[in-house]
């Protein structure tokens, strides 16, 4: 490229940091394309090994909303991204990134709540080197709520989770004025019974909304208080719904509703009680803290 010339007092200059500059911005531009097309191939590889191994609706939801989360954050910091990696830090990404790749090659190998971590991790030190958790660290802090999955869950079960959605079942039966009886984790209507076992315990849907409750407090500037207040509200929204979901199989059982049991015991009717967790959750951070934000920023 031929440098751009600079006249001042019938002198001539050449501005060769112009040119550079531009260089610098092309190779950016470039590195940012790779990377974009890096991390969306990973993307869909992860999504097609979820298919691969049947995993419930609940779980496929929670890893779209956390990547397309992640994606949001990544757009809205794309002017104040610094795209310039070391040769190490590259070549221990693209180590990271190969060794997901091979995993992906026998399916059983692939573990999708600790895979999107550790190439997440990979695309970063690609992009930015030992930066990287710097400038990402809140894209990271989403991403190891799949890698924390299992021990969340393991957490919450022995907590008692299931007995305690088999109690809060009970009692809205009750309270709805039907002859109900409990035996540890099994609700015994008149005609029917269900046993709550963990994967009806609504964990799947607590991690959902654990996982909304986060981007929130990325998004919204919150004190500490409100941060604890958001997360017991969300836990309590996803338990009661779930409850009030497991009453409903409950009652389906109990009338010999068969068909109508595995809808709502199986992925869709599960997931609509996931939704409807997430937007009384929403209606609830827009009434106590994101109205009272735009208020404060428009005065």
């Amino acid at each position: 490229m031929a440098a751009n010339v600079l006249k001042l007092d019938g002198l001539a200059f050449k501005d060769y940091g112009r040119d550079n500059r531009v260089n610098e911005l092309k190779t950016v531009s470039k590195n940012g394309y790779l990377l974009l097309g890096i991390a969306s191939s990973m993307i869909a590889i992860h999504f097609t090994m979820l298919t691969r191994k049947s995993i419930e609706s609940n779980i496929v939801s929670l890893h779209f909303l956390l990547f397309v989360g992640i994606a949001s954050l990544v757009w809205e910091e794309r002017s104040n991204l610094k795209l310039k990696s070391s040769p190490v830090a590259s070549v221990l990404g693209a180590l990271l990134i190969g060794l997901i790749l091979l995993r992906t090659l026998t399916p059983l190998g692939y573990d999708v709540a600790i895979a999107p971590f550790i190439f997440g991790i990979g695309i970063c030190l690609l992009s930015s080197g030992a930066n990287s958790f710097k400038y990402f660290r809140k894209e990271l802090i989403l991403l190891s709520l799949t890698a924390f999955y299992p021990k969340i869950v393991d957490i919450l079960i022995q907590m008692g989770i299931t007995k305690a959605t088999a109690q809060a079942s009970s009692f809205l039966l009750w309270a709805s004025g039907f002859s109900v009886y409990r035996n540890g984790v099994q609700i015994i209507l008149p005609k029917g019974r269900v046993e709550v076992l963990s994967a009806c315990a609504g964990v799947d849907s607590m991690l959902l909304m654990l996982t909304v409750t986060i981007f929130f407090f990325i998004l919204i500037q919150t004190k500490l208080k409100d941060k604890i207040i958001c997360l017991i509200v969300a836990a309590l929204i996803s338990f009661w719904l779930n409850s009030f979901r497991i009453a409903i199989l409950a009652l389906l059982a109990n009338s010999q509703d068969m068909k109508g049991f595995e809808y709502w015991h199986g992925g869709d009717g599960s997931l609509v009680f996931s939704v409807l967790s997430v937007g009384v959750f929403a209606v609830f951070c827009w009434f106590f803290y994101v109205r009272k934000a735009l208020e404060n920023s428009k005065n």
